[in-house]
């Protein structure tokens, strides 16, 4: 048998083909497995707020009831202090400087101020202090009480 035996020819075409067939058949299995791969990543935007709806815990907020009870002041400056006529104090939920004569809302464990519409809004979802993560939860004191230990 030699190279020019038909036979010998016809085997390796036929080898040769079904290679060829196999290692197309291959790579197109594969392109298909990474093309799956990757669309499970590039999701929609409406599939994928449904996934990370699906993932996030439902908000744990406090009841209105429970974010009234926390103690409220106005925020003035200090007449007798020059420099905290200046001054002015920076809400840590929003981020926004506190104008003066502005309710002010006090978490009692902490002492952490903030404005009392944004600290409202916070607590709706979290119950927690948004700086120190401390549990919020109204204390038995009264509210002076909690004010002579900011003052």
């Amino acid at each position: 048998m030699g190279f020019n035996d038909p036979s010998l020819n016809s085997i390796i075409l036929w080898f040769a083909a079904v290679t060829s067939l196999l290692t197309i058949s291959v790579i197109f299995i594969l392109l298909v497995l990474c093309l799956l791969k990757r669309r499970r990543f590039d999701v929609s935007p409406e599939t994928e707020d449904d996934h990370r709806r699906q993932r996030e815990t439902p908000c744990q907020g406090l009841s209105a009831s429970v974010i009234a009870a926390f103690p409220t002041f106005s925020y003035k400056a200090d007449s007798n202090d020059p420099e905290s006529k200046n001054q002015e104090i920076e809400c840590p939920v929003c981020l926004g400087l506190i104008p003066k004569n502005v309710v002010i809302k006090v978490l009692p464990n902490c002492m952490h101020m903030f404005d009392e519409e944004c600290i409202g809004r916070w607590l709706e979802s979290h119950a927690t202090c948004p700086v120190c993560r401390r549990m919020a939860q109204p204390m038995a004191t009264t509210t002076d009480k909690v004010l002579e230990s900011i003052v």
